[in-house]
């Protein structure tokens, strides 16, 4: 009897103890879009199944971002519950050094505090400590490599510095690299031409470790995933599990394996989605053999939405990134809005899908509240920009109203609000005459500026935002990285011709100007040169706003292929017109801005006439 009511005593108590800690397994896709899945789209062309049934035995999220729409930053967003933007991490950074600081506490960090233990495999793309003087550093092999996952709270790492696309290739264990690349690698772009490949299916030739073959990085991280859940299984399971397990696919290059090839109606990138289910699959099938399912959270998501480009949706007659416009690297919805699933069984409703607004950011400050620890008094200063969406977790139906956030440093969003700066990238000085207004609710694809009629919303917006950029601190990598590109952009500007003319502006002849002008006539014919190029700046401004970023992106490659047709002048302007598909009232803002653009150019070519055929 002794013996029996101590085993329902364990039994509570085991059971208690997976409710409170459960183990949790984070699966990042690495450039997937939001309508890469079947279940966010079911016009994907491209076969889901375990991501699909994922999400019915739990919660998808339709409003779900990456902390930016490229690699490095999402990654320390997610591990660091700090925007990117306020620290200045781009992509850049992880050629100089460690993005993550050693006074930074990660998510690793928190649940290694809380008692699990912490594994990661796959893509770290974070950086690692280089050496070497100058803007070119490199590995030291012979030397631990320090800064990765191991000084960031991770017990252990099997996997790669980035993604395989280019060396040097070598596989990561610890600290340590399996093997040194001591061997070289011709890559497989040199054969694009001959075999009529996508440059997108190949890698580069460089420095290789003995026996690494790209092709087989993502059957090796797979494998690694289950023999990391099926080990737990067989422990005494006393601290709970921490996975991070950050997938390849679908980054370039694509290589799917050749189980995979032909699956799916979207080319090689398609076929590399569905290899990346499989994966995927193979990690719940372990959970469900084990008997660690029903303790387990799982969480899917990507890194950033997907780079699938104009001539990819006509080719393939899909959109990787569903209802929304821009790709990976834009601020435009589909550049950061990500497929986003969670399952826990017994705690998360199955099949149920909530519309709150959330961040990968988040998910330290939700842990956080379900252990019922206080961040700031915690761990003061760190996940800045974390906030909890455990509510969420327990009741999709709940009203959950995040804070405004910066998604990318080209855009704020604030509920159904989003401003969105014409020029994207990576800079932060965008003064509110450049800024657009969206209601997302009503306008997914941000094609409507609403800044007239909602100028109050808007300036309260822009106001939020440069608060945000007023308070960042950059870390020092990222000073140094703004440094070398302002270096780099101002040598370019001194050895860069002038322009004569652009994609959609109407060029104009050159005049003949004499070398034997007078200091007077050549100080004219500057001023007139200035004068011009600020009139021509401004219309070229104005015909930029015209076409959104998808329809710039169409004509510019309708102008490369129309290029190596042959087509010039007049043909080629109109093939890339056409491909632009621009709507009636575009095309007269066009015409109207190049006739505008055309009178400027005759009236400065009569002026000069004018200044060098005059009697010194």
């Amino acid at each position: 009897m002794k013996f029996l009511t101590l085993m329902v005593v364990l039994l509570v108590a085991v059971t208690a103890r997976a409710a409170e800690k459960p183990n949790i397994i984070v699966i990042y896709a690495d450039d997937m879009g939001y309508g890469d899945c079947t279940i966010n789209n079911p016009d994907s062309k491209i076969p889901t199944p375990n991501i699909d049934r994922l999400a019915k035995d739990g919660m998808r999220f339709t409003d779900a971002h990456s902390p930016a729409s490229t690699c490095t930053a999402s990654r320390y967003g997610l591990l660091t519950g700090t925007c990117p933007a306020r620290r200045g991490v781009v992509n850049g950074l992880t050629g100089l050094g460690p993005v993550i600081d050693k006074d930074e506490v990660t998510v690793a960090d928190f649940l290694k505090d809380q008692g699990y233990v912490t594994r990661m495999i796959g893509k770290w793309h974070l950086g690692f400590e280089m050496y070497g003087d100058g803007p070119r550093k490199t590995f030291e092999f012979s030397k631990p490599l320090v800064g990765g996952p191991l000084d960031c709270g991770f017990d252990s790492f099997f996997g790669l510095t980035k993604a395989p696309s280019g060396p040097p290739y070598f596989y990561i264990r610890g600290r340590m690299p399996v093997d040194k690349p001591t061997e070289t690698t011709p890559g497989t772009k040199r054969d694009l031409k001959a075999n009529g490949k996508d440059s997108r299916t190949a890698y580069a030739g460089g420095d290789i470790a003995p026996g690494f073959v790209p092709e087989q990085c993502n059957a090796a991280f797979s494998d690694e995933a289950v023999k990391i859940v099926n080990d737990h299984a067989e422990l005494d399971q006393r601290k709970p599990l921490f996975l991070y397990y950050a997938m390849l696919e679908p980054h370039v290059p694509w290589l799917p394996g050749d189980a995979f090839a032909g699956k799916s109606k979207a080319g090689p990138y398609g076929d590399y989605i569905v290899q990346l289910d499989y994966e995927v699959g193979r990690v719940l099938a372990a959970l469900k053999e084990t008997g660690l399912e029903k303790d387990t959270l799982v969480i899917f998501s990507s890194d950033n939405g997907a780079m699938w480009r104009p001539q990819d949706i006509e080719q393939f007659g899909r959109r990787a990134n569903g209802i929304f416009s821009g790709t990976k690297g834009t601020a435009y919805e589909g550049g950061h809005r990500v497929p986003f699933i969670a399952r826990w069984p017994d705690y998360i409703p199955a099949s149920t899908v909530s519309n709150a607004l959330i961040n990968h950011s988040d998910l330290f400050a939700t842990l956080a509240d379900h252990f019922k620890v206080d961040l700031g008094k915690a761990y003061p200063g760190n996940a800045e920009d974390s906030h909890s969406f455990l509510a969420v977790l327990n009741d999709p139906a709940d009203v959950h109203r995040r804070p405004g956030m910066i998604v990318t440093p080209g855009s704020y969003r604030l509920g159904d609000w989003k401003l969105r700066f014409r020029r994207g990238g990576g800079a932060t000085d965008h003064p509110i005459s450049e800024a657009m207004l969206h209601n997302l609710s009503k306008d997914p694809g941000e094609l409507n500026d609403l800044s007239d009629s909602n100028a109050a919303t808007k300036s309260r917006m822009f106001a939020e935002y440069r608060a945000f950029v007023e308070a960042q601190h950059l870390k020092p990598l990222a000073v140094q990285v703004a440094a070398r590109k302002s270096e780099k952009k101002t040598r370019r500007s001194q050895t860069r011709p002038e322009k004569k003319g652009n994609d959609l502006r109407s060029g104009s002849r050159p005049v003949a100007i004499s070398e034997n002008l007078s200091e007077e006539q050549r100080a004219r014919v500057d001023r007139l040169t200035k004068e011009h190029a600020s009139k021509i700046a401004e219309l070229q401004k104005k015909l930029d706003d015209v076409l959104t970023d998808v329809q710039k992106e169409s004509r510019r490659s309708s102008q490369k292929k129309s290029l190596a047709e042959g087509l010039k002048g007049v043909k080629l302007r109109a093939a890339a017109d056409a491909a632009a598909n621009m709507t009636n009232e575009q095309k007269n803002q066009v015409d109207d801005l190049r006739r505008a653009i055309a009178k400027l150019s005759r009236e400065r070519r009569a002026k000069l006439q004018a200044i060098v055929t005059e009697k010194k």
